[in-house]
């Protein structure tokens, strides 16, 4: 006696390598981004200081808050 067997192949296609190529750019830019404002903020805090001294940021600072 013979029997006939019907297999069925399916075959998956992995994108996950696109996927972590797309995430690390996008990770690498973002820290890129983050860094470049970060350095900005550094410095411009340096320059206020470097011009008006640590005593008129903090009054700024402080009637900026208090309006």
């Amino acid at each position: 006696m013979t029997a006939n067997i019907k297999t069925r192949s399916t075959a998956k296609v992995n994108s996950a390598s696109g996927i972590d190529t797309l995430s690390r750019v996008s990770l690498i830019s973002m820290g890129g981004a983050s860094s470049l404002i970060g350095l900005w903020a550094v410095a411009s805090m340096v320059g206020a200081v470097m011009t008006n001294g640590i005593g008129g940021v903090v009054s700024g600072f402080v009637s900026a808050l208090v309006g």
